[in-house]
């Protein structure tokens, strides 16, 4: 059985994208618009006939129309934020390794200087 290839990175840009500080923070909020009701529309109890019937049904599949595509379009664009914000992420990260291997890492918070005494005070 052969194996699988292995997972190579992708080939971002080195400098990240554009964004406002204002649209990273910003999530799309669902629109809480009702569709509003068409002149003659049949509610559930009135109906009498199958006529009735068909209307009532494609009313309700054209608001679910409606729904649907809104919420398509919200997922769509979130998923088109988080690309650009992992694009971004990419290309810090691909700096970071490529740039800043020469900088010396500083001490972790809790060791002052870097230099750990023991218990011995040795």
């Amino acid at each position: 059985m052969p194996s699988p290839p292995s997972a190579q990175p992708l080939k971002v840009p080195a400098t990240p994208s554009k964004s406002s500080e204002a649209d990273k923070d910003k999530t799309p909020v669902a629109n809480k618009q009702q569709v509003p009701p068409k002149l003659g529309t049949i509610a559930p109890n009135d109906i009498s006939s199958p006529h009735e019937l068909t209307a009532f049904v494609e009313t309700l599949l054209e608001q679910l129309d409606i729904k649907f595509d809104d919420m398509s379009t919200q997922i769509l664009d979130r998923m088109n934020q988080m690309s650009t914000r992992v694009d971004a992420l990419e290309a810090s990260i691909q700096d970071i390794i490529n740039g800043d291997i020469s900088v010396p890492q500083s001490p972790s918070p809790g060791t002052p200087g870097g230099i750990r005494m023991s218990d011995s005070g040795m």
